[in-house]
């Protein structure tokens, strides 16, 4: 079998990559050129708020680079997870991206979308027939949920990226996606072993990970062979080592040795990690299970309201020395005042977290009694409304700042503000109210597949 070989351009799109790496990939002959983009780990406000949580600067500088060094080597480019979350919105603000790159570049690729964004309708009917199961200890997913959505996303696996290279794409920009999905796509396309492919691809997908001094993002290159698969830094002065590799392939998995795909699962039980030089190491033994029934996870979000926050810094040490009273005691007089404007106490919550003194942690901090010279106070007001939740954080603010203590010896005072205007609107919140395993008829049940024309 001829070598695939696959370089992932950056752990996430908009996090960086040097050109020395990206030009030396290029020239070492490629079969796909990828990029994850999304992550749930900055919460759920992007996917809820359909926004990216990378600067659009940076996504444009890293797509350019790919795009133009793919065109130009007749080799494709895959983003995955386009705009964070993989949402319609973000994916069409990678798509306009784009547009302007193709435009800056006088170039005209051929371009697959890949939308995975799923519908209420189709959870209800999914919910009905008993296809939708929870993914770990939380409750089932009920038309209740269903209804209360704000937007869901399904993880969808190879079977789309692979689709989308049969109707010619030289650029794919996918939502949600399997991260190491967008890798495995092209080597099983090309007859290389499952195992391999899909264990290659969940070590290459975040890209410098493995990499050797870890100075930020840049590219790094999996190649497949018959029994064995090799990873490599497209850095010239960087390296893999076997450390690295190994510790990766147990990298957000609940289980070190298994990984669970849509079309079953990874077991690197077997697998031998060994370090051939300096800066490769290869890879064997890996190997893959298929499933008899194909899954999708599920990312879902809800709406709670809005947010508004108030920060500032405490020095006065009489205050530090009570600062737990102290905090009580202004949670009584907020209760009061805000239940005068009207607002009931179910209509809001309220955070006064401490930090320097339990924030983190709270009461399963195991370190008590120490005390610093100075703290810092955060105040997060969440309420259905904009008014509601600006006017419980402004009672809030007033309270600290004008709550008496024992000892003060100021009249008013005490908290130093560090910011004009004090508070601060955080816009919509949300949380995560679905995070369950869907029953697909078919690998693209839940993606829609479209030819984009970028200028018409």
């Amino acid at each position: 079998m001829k070598p695939i070989r696959i370089m992932a351009a950056s752990g996430m799109l908009g996090y960086g990559f040097t050109e020395e790496a990206f030009k030396n990939g290029l020239a070492m002959g490629l079969d796909l050129i990828a990029c994850d983009a999304g992550s749930a780990d900055p919460g759920p406000y992007y996917l809820g708020s359909g926004t990216a949580f990378v600067s659009r600067l940076a996504v444009k500088r890293d797509l350019g680079l790919m795009v133009k060094g793919g065109v130009e080597a007749g080799v494709p480019v895959f983003i995955g997870s386009a705009g964070g979350s993989g949402s319609n919105p973000q994916v069409d603000w990678t798509l306009d991206i784009l547009r302007e790159i193709c435009e800056e570049q006088n170039i005209t690729p051929k371009v697959v979308v890949l939308r995975s964004e799923i519908s209420k309708e189709k959870l209800k009917s999914k919910i009905e027939k008993d296809k939708i199961t929870p993914l770990g200890p939380i409750a089932p997913l009920t038309i209740d949920d269903a209804d209360n959505s704000h937007r869901v996303v399904a993880m969808m696996g190879i079977e789309p990226f692979q689709e989308a290279l049969e109707r010619g794409a030289q650029v794919v920009i996918a939502g949600r996606s399997s991260d190491a999905a967008i890798y495995a796509s092209v080597p099983l396309r090309l007859g290389a072993d499952p195992g391999l492919s899909w264990h290659m691809g969940k070590i290459i997908e975040c890209g410098a990970q493995v990499i050797e001094p870890r100075e930020g993002q840049d590219c790094v290159i999996g190649t497949i062979y018959e029994d064995h698969f090799t990873i490599e830094p497209a850095h010239p002065d960087r390296r893999c080592t076997r450390t690295r590799v190994a510790a990766h392939t147990l990298y957000e998995n609940p289980s070190p040795y298994h990984l669970k795909e849509p079309n079953g699962l990874l077991n690197t039980k077997a697998a031998v990690f060994t370090q051939t030089d300096d800066r490769t190491v290869k890879v064997s033994g890996s190997l893959w299970e298929p499933s008899d029934k194909y899954t999708v996870k599920l990312e879902g979000v809800r709406e709670l309201g809005y947010r508004t926050i108030f920060m500032a810094g405490i020095r006065d040490p009489i205050l530090v020395s009570t600062i737990s009273d102290f905090i009580q005691s202004c949670r009584s007089r907020i209760s009061k005042d805000v239940l005068a404007l009207g607002v009931e106490e179910n209509e809001y919550t309220l955070e006064i977290k401490v930090y320097g003194q339990d924030a983190v942690m709270g009461s399963n901090e195991p370190v008590k009694n120490s005390q610093a010279h100075e703290l810092a106070v955060l105040v997060d007001v969440i309420a259905p409304t904009e008014d509601i939740s600006r006017a419980v954080c402004a009672k809030a603010r007033y309270s600290l700042l004008h709550t008496d203590f024992p000892g003060r010896m100021c009249i008013s005072g005490n908290l130093a503000i560090p910011f004009s205007p004090s508070d601060f609107s955080a816009g919509n919140v949300y949380e995560f109210n679905i995070w369950h395993v869907m029953e697909c008829d078919n690998p693209l049940e839940p993606v829609t597949i479209e030819k984009v024309d970028l200028f018409n």
